[in-house]
Order: structure tokens, then C-alpha cells, then sequence
């Protein structure tokens, strides 16, 4: 019988190993990137009603100064986010770029509470 012998001295008999720090990194990613990705979706309309003037609550929140500059600084931030966390995980920091992927999330919901307790 043959077994071979890795550079750490141990045995391996064919068995796959895989890293599941990695694997969840990547999920993490995924699920943190995918929620802000579906924002986008609602920013992107709630920006054509906001600079068309054309109806909606966007309209009649009447943004102006830095609520205004945070509004439109979203894609922005989740473009940021998302480049940050892929390069933690190019740097095998696979924990901290699931949680960069989902702080814009994090950001839209401080967003809306300041918005709707500070207006």
C-alpha cells in the first residue's frame, strides 16, 4: 500500500480539503454585495424621480446640502465596498471582506433612520 507524505509531514489518502474560511468568504461576499446590488435597483429610481422632479416621496422629502451629497454618493460607496472587499480577499482576509461587502447595506439603513428621526 502506498501513501504519500505532504510538507508538513502528515498522510493524505486522497481526501479533498477544503478551506471553508475561503467558501465562506465568498458567500459572504455574495450575500453582502447582492442586498446592495438590489438597492441599487430602488436608488436608480428614486434618483430619476428626484432630479426629473417627476412625483414620489423622493420629491417631497426635498433633500438638500449633505443629505443630497449622501443620497447620490451611494453607488459610489457600494463600488468602493464591494473593490475593498474583493481585495481583502485577494489579502486571505476572507472575515473582513464579507463584513466590507455588507456595510453599504449597513449604510442605507443608518441612512434612512437619521433621515427619518433627524428631518
Amino acid at each position: 500500500m502506498y501513501t504519500a507524505t505532504l510538507e508538513d509531514g502528515s498522510h493524505d489518502r486522497g481526501e479533498v480539503r477544503v478551506d471553508n474560511e475561503r467558501v465562506l468568504g465568498v458567500y459572504g461576499i455574495i450575500l453582502g454585495a447582492l442586498p446592495g446590488a438590489l438597492v441599487l435597483i430602488f436608488w436608480t429610481m428614486g434618483a430619476v424621480h428626484l432630479l426629473t422632479g417627476n412625483g414620489g416621496l423622493i420629491n417631497e422629502l426635498q433633500l438638500t446640502g449633505a443629505w443630497r451629497v449622501l443620497f447620490f454618493s451611494y453607488p459610489v460607496v457600494l463600488l468602493v465596498a464591494v473593490l475593498a472587499a474583493l481585495g481583502a480577499f485577494a489579502l486571505k482576509r476572507y472575515k473582513e471582506a464579507a463584513g466590507i461587502a455588507l456595510l453599504p447595506v449597513a449604510g442605507v439603513i443608518l441612512y434612512y433612520l437619521a433621515l427619518v428621526q433627524l428631518r
